[in-house]
């Protein structure tokens, strides 16, 4: 039974970490960008109250600033 060189060892554990730290950087990233989406949707309980806006109302108000 031969002995695993260091080096493999070192290289192993490198990559590991390397392929762990992607892998949890990119759910943290996933995670925070589905929060806001959701967070900024319709969905969101705290979204119920929002204001409203008629886009004739809008319009309305542009035309008359112009």
């Amino acid at each position: 039974m031969s002995k695993i060189p260091f080096s493999v060892r070192a290289t192993d554990v490198v990559h590991r970490l390397t392929v762990l730290g992607l892998l949890g950087f990119s759910l943290a990233v996933s995670g925070s960008v589905g929060y806001n989406v959701y967070m900024n949707s319709d969905y969101a309980q705290m979204n119920k109250n929002k204001l409203k806006f008629d886009k004739e109302e809008v319009d309305k108000i542009d035309i008359a600033q112009e």
